[in-house]
């Protein structure tokens, strides 16, 4: 979801990390377009299909874990996890206010509308946390796992963890399933569940494998010990969501993952890297208002009598654009004006102190 620590624009990664970001982001947008959409909002017509294939954003956590370990290396923790945030709040906010802004101005009278409290819960990302309000955008349970893992990342790290990383892995496969198993979580005191959702416990996985396909791609562990974590990680998956089709696809994505980061260049793509690279580049934008947003598209191209397949190639298009503005006028240049500070005060320095 979010970009390796470089400057945007500036990529020297390879293409094959371009194409599987643009695979995940692109599994995102067609499982809003053409299920989650229609089975929200039954007006817009049925569904192309019987079941969800929700495989994108668990993706894109996984290589968001992974790019943790490859950029948390470089320079001081306290910086990286800087220009982490830097990364991705700048644009998050941004989207919140956008999208907010099209449903109430634009939002159908029969649509459940956001409120002032609920922009607000959203802009602190506390909605994840408060079951009153309700999330703008349902993309955005990945923002506050996302910088709770920036945190203990940059915590964890200068301690290191050597071989008791593997260790640390299984326990974060293994131990929420535990924890989960037979409804436990569901019969447990309100806070707990909460706390549980808020903090994505039962997420745990996908990190832990990015972070295994990272230490395969070192060669700091052998690829049966690799193959067992993502057998691993799929079971998790579908014993905290009870889809299997979906688990089954992200175990498919995950190898694909382990190939970009170990394997040979994607040259085969070469032809098609201009417009790759460009998804790749408004990716996390695409993320972000690609389904409230999207499912308001649609709704206007219906009420124009455009069928679903209009409604979702003008839903696509339309976000594309609107994700390539909120990429070039937000994110990138919030990303060079913010990084580009230093941090001073007491939150620094008792940040420093942590990591002493």
């Amino acid at each position: 979801m979010t970009t390796p620590d470089r400057p945007p624009g500036r990529s020297a990664r390879r293409l094959s990390w371009d194409v599987v970001r643009v695979l995940a982001v692109l599994a995102v947008m067609f499982t809003h377009t053409t299920y989650m959409g229609p089975f929200l909002h039954p007006e817009l017509g049925a569904p192309l299909g019987k079941y969800p294939f929700q495989v994108g954003a668990s993706v894109l956590l996984v290589i968001s874990a992974y790019f943790v370990c490859v950029t948390i290396r470089k320079g001081s923790t306290s910086r990286w996890l800087w220009r982490r945030v830097c990364r991705v709040l700048p644009p998050y906010l941004a989207a919140v206010l956008i999208t907010y802004t099209l449903l109430i101005y634009f939002g159908p009278d029969n649509w459940i509308l956001p409120t002032r409290r609920d922009l607000w819960a959203n802009l602190t990302l506390a909605a994840s946390f408060d079951p009153s309000v309700q999330l703008i955008d349902g993309s955005y349970w990945t923002l506050p796992l996302q910088l709770m893992a920036f945190g203990a990342a940059a915590l964890l790290w200068p301690r290191g963890l050597g071989p008791r990383i593997t260790t640390l892995l299984w326990i974060m496969i293994v131990a929420p399933v535990a924890l989960q198993w037979n409804g436990r979580i569901d019969h447990s005191p309100f806070w707990v569940v909460q706390a549980w959702n808020g903090l994505g416990l039962h997420r745990l996985q996908l990190f832990a494998i990015g972070i295994a396909i990272w230490l395969w791609s070192q060669r700091r562990i052998g690829v049966l010990h690799l193959s067992a974590l993502i057998v691993a990680t799929v079971f998790a998956q579908h014993a905290h969501t009870s889809d299997l089709p979906s688990s089954l696809g992200i175990g498919v994505l995950l190898v694909l993952v382990a190939l970009a980061a170990r394997g040979r260049d994607w040259t085969v793509f070469a032809r098609f890297r201009r417009p790759i690279q460009f998804l790749a580049r408004i990716s996390f934008g695409l993320y972000l208002l690609n389904q409230v947003v999207g499912y308001l598209i649609a709704y206007r191209l219906m009420e124009l009598g455009a069928g679903r397949f209009t409604q979702i190639a003008g839903a696509s298009l339309g976000v594309i654009g609107l994700a390539w503005l909120l990429t070039k006028y937000v994110e990138e240049p919030a990303y060079r004006a913010l990084a580009a500070l230093r941090i001073r005060g007491l939150g620094a320095r008792a940040f420093a102190w942590l990591n002493t």
